[in-house]
């Protein structure tokens, strides 16, 4: 009887041991956020309770699918736009701020457009800012919201609400939209396809001389993309003759690299000059000890030196949010524009062990020179709208 009791405890202790390879992937996914992640001291999660609530969930997963949306899941209680995985599902929702074509605020307890998406088939619609969202595909906002909230804390904040707000407006791959506004007192009803550009962009870059000699450059989301890195300067020497530059960011919401920011950068300073902050929060909660420095902005050749206008907007983000405070640390820069995306820090990938599902997050805090984060920076200039800035930046120009 002893010798069976032993051989079963052995058996239970082997059973408790073992894992699926989800369970696997979830801890790993855990423990990764848990040690890396920048941002905790800034939100409402608790990544303990976290733990707890969806471990038993991926105790129950036997094919991928379950497991993608558990680990949507998971990374959603952070209600952050910068952290996300390179898989999804039919039923996902769309990534923002990448593919919103609108921008959704809280204010009074209740949900408004805020701003509308220039050059996205939505201008057409008629749907105009500062409309209240009543539905979504015949549901209450309120209610989807709630359908969606995180589960590991309670009382959320605007910005949490937000958050997913902005995600059931983005919608789901496998589904197109009807929203349901109050405008002027009186409801009105719209069918949005999914959100896409009025004019597919195939350049890297746009580029023309408007009015008064002043010379134009739209970033067309291609900030990761190295070939700006020689495009860009070369038509800055081709505009060398106009009385101002605007440089147009307004659409790059997709992230890129430091290499290209620097690109744009550089052409308008004559001497190196301090960029931005980094933080690396992980490693003060390993070690105790706080790793942060300053990197340089270094000038390129034939610098621009006459006044330059940078736009930016809700779907500038990421790289393009750096570079945006990056040029209101030079002399000859203004930035114009409205809030910009707000995506938190420098991001890292890593794979799961087993299903091999790319998973990225902010590791890094990045900061303004003179210490402001970036996802706090406020334009020189403020606007209101989209539309808004660039007709701010031609009267400053031409006043």
């Amino acid at each position: 009887m002893k010798k069976i009791i032993v051989v079963f405890l052995i058996l239970l202790s082997f059973n408790s041991i073992a894992q699926t390879k989800y369970q696997e992937d979830f801890d790993y996914l855990w423990t990764m956020i848990h040690n890396y992640y920048a941002y905790f001291d800034q939100k409402q999660t608790n990544w303990s309770e976290v733990k707890e609530i969806y471990q038993k969930e991926v105790a129950k997963v036997t094919e991928d699918s379950q497991f993608i949306r558990i680990v949507e899941n998971t990374i959603y209680e952070l209600y952050d736009a910068h952290a996300g995985i390179n898989r999804n599902l039919k039923s996902s929702f769309r990534l923002i701020p990448t593919s919103t074509d609108a921008w959704i605020q809280i204010k009074n307890n209740k949900y408004y457009i805020a701003d509308i998406r220039s050059g996205f088939e939505i201008e057409k619609t008629g749907l105009k800012v500062g409309a209240e969202l009543l539905r979504i595909n015949n549901r209450k906002i309120e209610d989807l919201v709630k359908v969606v909230l995180p589960k590991s804390f309670k009382n959320p904040k605007n910005e949490v609400k937000e958050f997913f707000a902005n995600l059931w407006f983005a919608g789901k791959h496998n589904e197109e939209r009807d929203i349901l506004v109050l405008e002027n007192g009186k409801e009105k009803q719209y069918h949005l396809n999914k959100p896409k550009a009025s004019k597919e962009e195939n350049e890297i870059l746009s580029s023309r001389i408007i009015e008064n000699n002043i010379g134009y450059v739209k970033i067309n989301n291609s900030l990761g993309n190295n070939e700006v890195i020689k495009a860009f300067p070369k038509k800055v020497d081709e505009f060398r003759d106009t009385k101002a530059i605007i440089v147009d960011l307004r659409d790059t919401p997709s992230g890129g690299n430091t290499e290209v920011a620097k690109s744009i950068m550089g052409k308008f300073i004559s001497e190196t000059i301090p960029y931005q902050m980094h933080e690396r929060v992980g490693l003060e909660r390993e070690f105790g000890i706080k790793r942060s420095w300053i990197e340089l902005l270094t000038p390129l050749k034939k610098p621009y030196k006459k006044p330059v206008i940078v736009l930016v907007g809700r779907w500038t983000g990421s790289v393009g949010e750096a570079i945006a405070q990056g040029f209101d640390n030079i002399k000859s820069a203004t930035v114009v524009g409205t809030e910009m995306a707000k995506l938190l820090g420098a991001i890292q990938c890593d794979k799961l062990p087993n299903t091999k599902i790319n998973v990225c997050f902010p590791v890094e805090k990045l900061f303004h020179v003179n210490g402001t984060p970036r996802e706090k920076f406020i334009p020189e200039i403020c606007t209101k709208t989209n539309e808004e800035t660039y007709k701010k930046a031609i009267q400053i120009l031409n006043e």
